[in-house]
């Protein structure tokens, strides 16, 4: 019997200026989200809390004012406080959140029954947080709500424990930050009583907050799905990755148990092996996992391949054993053609996925120049692979057939050009590892200029149907998965110049 967080409630949370921003917004939460929070604390008027029921009526409605101290904008007196959240249950609000810190055992005197009581470590994990927890499970409030930036794995991890050992129904524990991605995801299949996510992209009301309709579509937060064993991205940085929507769509059409989750980590090689011990004992082993930017040789040395290899794909056996794959590069091989006479590539980059680039590319016959911002490294992965390393590609006279951007550059929307622009001219074949919605400047620009195009996202799709078919043990192709993500999801990646 796996574990489900069908039972979570799940809540939008929603902080705006004004009340009209807040009645606006009313028209745009998903209609399958039962519960919402407004942030009062973010308004910069007076709340109209009368029309504020109103404009969510039919939904569990929960205020909250989020003091400072506990990463709110709330300044007002704890006098203040309780007599604005007792006006908000007046008017309707099915709940208020009272700050553990200001009201203490009495809640501001309102009734339990209708008190969300919360604590929230904002600088990071509180010395005190299980005793904490116990005493504001000993209040007469409904709800239990304890959150605390995770400043790494461990803080996550400690927080999953603390969820699993809390009261079903009735307790929620997780983390804000990168790290704390994971206990978002988490903590609802151990048992959490609220999930909070946001509305829009853009309006997240606290740091690591998913959007309220990915929690529900992407890892079935709310609705029935059990799990039994769980797979996940690996990396340093993975709140950008749209892999958990790809491989979670694909894992449910298939009628499989297991849940792909984000895991943002510092070490490879020193926390995989704590990761996998604890959701072991939390009930949900680790079948496998993607890894990201900067584990891929990490990840191939786990997986013992020779020195210098990488691999994206980990899978970890019953018996321990540990295999890896590198599915990067038969996306590659896939989007790259044979090579014409004397025809020359450039690769962007230094890392796994411009290794496995410059591999992909001398197997399609192509000569191969590599650039990177450290033309030392440039220099090694160059001599490794029997290319060549370059200091100013834009030099050379020749056009070069195709350009590969592997680098980072693209995640973020002020990234600049990883390359002379001059490079993306009519005819190259550009291909971009990274990916956002819209498309990066790269992709843009290679579609301004004329060039040939094959995405991140496209990228993404080809790679993850190599992990898709490892993870499964059932064939995958990039279009399938495609077309089993929510249309909101596939409309975010067409890339306009």
């Amino acid at each position: 019997m796996g574990l489900t967080a069908e039972r979570t409630l799940l809540v939008a949370s929603l902080g705006r200026a004004t009340n009209a921003g807040l009645i606006e917004a009313a028209r745009v939460v998903d209609g399958r989200i039962p519960a919402v929070e407004l942030r009062l604390d973010a308004l910069e008027e007076t709340p109209d809390l009368p029309a504020l029921r109103g404009a969510f009526r039919g939904r569990t409605l929960l205020a909250t004012l989020r003091s400072r101290n506990e990463g709110g904008r709330y300044e007002g007196t704890d006098a203040e406080a309780a007599a604005l959240l007792g006006a908000a249950l007046d008017a309707g609000f099915d709940l208020a959140d009272v700050e553990f810190a200001r009201a203490g055992e009495g809640l501001f005197a309102l009734p339990g029954e209708r008190v969300v009581v919360s604590a929230h470590g904002v600088a990071g994990m509180p010395d005190d947080l299980e005793g904490r927890s116990a005493r504001m499970l000993g209040t007469s409030a409904r709800y239990v709500k304890v959150v605390a930036t995770a400043r790494g794995l461990d803080d996550a991890l400690r927080l999953l424990r603390l969820q699993a050992s809390g009261e079903m129904g009735r307790f929620a524990a997780f983390g804000m930050g990168e790290a704390g991605l994971v206990t978002r995801v988490l903590s609802p299949y151990l048992g959490a009583a609220l999930s909070f996510g946001a509305v829009l992209p853009g309006e997240a009301t606290a740091p690591g907050q998913l959007l309220a309709a990915d929690l529900l579509d992407v890892y079935a937060v709310g609705r029935a799905r059990r799990i039994d064993g769980l797979f996940a991205l690996l990396g340093s940085r993975v709140s950008h990755s749209f892999s958990p929507a790809i491989h979670n769509a694909a894992f449910e059409a298939l009628g499989l148990e297991a849940l792909y989750v984000p895991v943002a980590l510092e070490s490879l090689g020193e926390e995989l092996p704590r990761l996998r011990e604890a959701l072991s004992g939390l009930g949900l082993p680790l079948g496998g996992a993607s890894v990201t930017i900067p584990f891929k040789e990490g990840a191939s040395a786990l997986a013992g391949g020779p020195a210098g290899c990488v691999a994206n794909t980990l899978l970890f056996g019953a018996d321990g054993a540990v295999s890896g794959a590198n599915t990067d590069r038969d996306a590659l091989l896939g989007a790259i053609p044979a090579a014409p006479e004397c025809g020359t590539a450039l690769v962007l980059g230094a890392g796994g996925m411009a290794r496995a680039a410059v591999e992909a590319l001398a197997d399609r016959g192509w000569a191969v120049d590599v650039t990177a911002r450290t033309p030392e490294r440039a220099t090694a992965l160059a001599a490794a692979c029997g290319a060549r390393a370059v200091a100013n590609p834009a030099a050379f006279a020749l056009p070069y057939g195709v350009v590969v951007n592997a680098t980072p550059l693209g995640l973020d929307a002020p990234d600049p050009l990883p390359c002379d622009a001059s490079l993306l001219c009519p005819g190259v074949l550009a291909i971009d590892a990274p990916y956002r919605p819209g498309g990066t400047a790269f992709s843009r620009e290679a579609l301004r200029r004329g060039a040939r195009l094959v995405d991140g996202f496209a990228l993404l799709l080809c790679q993850a149907a190599g992990q898709s078919a490892l993870f499964t043990g059932r064939p995958a192709d990039a279009a399938t998965l495609a077309a089993r993500l929510p249309a909101r999801i596939r409309s975010l990646f067409e890339v306009n110049p």
